[in-house]
């Protein structure tokens, strides 16, 4: 048994029980036409299964010799920060040079500098995560994406 798993899969199903409580108290309406709540309602419904097989694997585990720092072992703290630092730049860029171009350059960068892939694989990659998340944000669930200045 692992107290570990336990204890932090109790938690979030007591987080999933508040959230589905609350969402209630919204209304979350039908599946035809859903209410301020059907989403956090079912969100927090995920949650609490994701959360009870927490609690089931931790009981059927076996109690490890593992500590809490292994978990840390062999992460590579370079790459966080610099991910962490083109997340942060990539928010303050995004509405004056636009989504498009913006994301481009955080996808290259992330595929290219951070994992060493091959030029073509980028450039493949990074123009199919544009389109297919353009096309769903701006043209299937008509968001509204930043212009930036070149207009698009």
């Amino acid at each position: 048994m692992d107290l570990r798993d336990l204890l932090s899969g109790l938690f979030w199903l007591v987080i999933s029980g508040f959230v589905c409580l609350e969402s209630t108290r919204l209304g979350t309406g039908t599946l035809d036409y859903p209410g301020a709540g059907f989403i956090p309602f079912w969100s927090g419904v995920i949650l609490g299964i994701l959360a009870i097989l927490v609690i089931v694997r931790g009981g059927l585990k076996r109690k490890g010799e593992r500590r809490i720092t292994d978990l840390w072992t062999g992460v590579r703290w370079g790459k966080v920060i610099w991910i962490l630092f083109s997340l942060f730049l990539y928010c303050l860029l995004l509405p004056t040079i636009g989504y498009i171009i913006t994301t481009f350059g955080l996808m290259v960068f992330l595929l290219y500098v951070m994992d060493r892939s091959k030029v073509w694989i980028v450039a493949v990659s990074a123009s199919i995560i544009i389109l297919v998340s353009y096309l769903g944000f701006h043209i299937l669930l008509d968001a509204k994406l930043p212009k930036g200045v070149f207009g698009f």
